[in-house]
């Protein structure tokens, strides 16, 4: 397995066959805590200035102390359930070329990780359409599985029209060496698992 800091850079030759994000339904955990969040606070800053509004000094000041933290517990809530989650998904990306399979960004432990797929053992769809074509595969998202052997494994979580996804990573691994295992079945001469260690975007 080869880690990367940086983006992922081609080599000569090499070329890009499709990049893509997580699927955007990834956006709706964090546009709806965004919504609680905003809804929540202003519902509890109404109530403190409804119900308690000090006109001497100490309370004054407390009741400035208090406006204060709840504005701070909004402002950390939102970073860490609306902020966090959207900067993720919006610089995570999953690269296909003509020679490696990679993943791109937060997920990955040190920035972008990416396997050669003149190994690739064999490639499966856990979650969501199966088949390029399906009627629901233009809005589908799932999780795609591919594992390299001994060099580990890559989970793409929530990844958009994963069918087409995993066909496209089959046409350019039989492309790239001798692979010619289907979704669930192991390529020639590889009995192999189906286990990935590298997790897709969380949040």
């Amino acid at each position: 397995m080869t880690r990367s800091r940086r983006a992922l850079d081609l080599a000569p030759g090499e070329d890009t066959v499709v990049a893509t994000r997580a699927h955007p339904l990834k956006l709706v955990a964090p546009a709806l805590a965004a919504w609680a969040i905003v809804f929540g606070y202003s519902a509890l800053r109404r109530v403190l200035d409804l119900t308690w509004r000090p006109t001497d000094t100490p309370w004054t000041t407390l009741h400035a102390f208090v406006g204060w933290l709840l504005l701070v517990a909004a402002l950390l809530l939102a970073w860490r359930f609306v902020l966090s989650p959207a900067w993720r998904w919006l610089r995570t990306r999953f690269v296909l070329t003509t020679a490696r399979l990679a993943l791109v960004g937060p997920p990955a432990r040190d920035g972008a990780v990416f396997l050669p797929l003149n190994e690739l053992r064999s490639v499966r769809v856990t979650r969501g359409a199966t088949r390029p074509g399906e009627a629901r595969e233009g809005l589908d998202r799932g999780t795609v599985l591919a594992d390299f052997g001994g060099l580990g494994g890559l989970k793409l979580a929530s990844c958009p029209q994963p069918a087409r996804f995993a066909a496209l990573v089959r046409e350019s691994a039989a492309d790239a060496g001798n692979y010619s295992g289907g979704g669930n079945t192991a390529g020639p001469g590889y009995p192999g698992t189906h286990i990935a260690q590298q997790g897709g975007p969380r949040g």
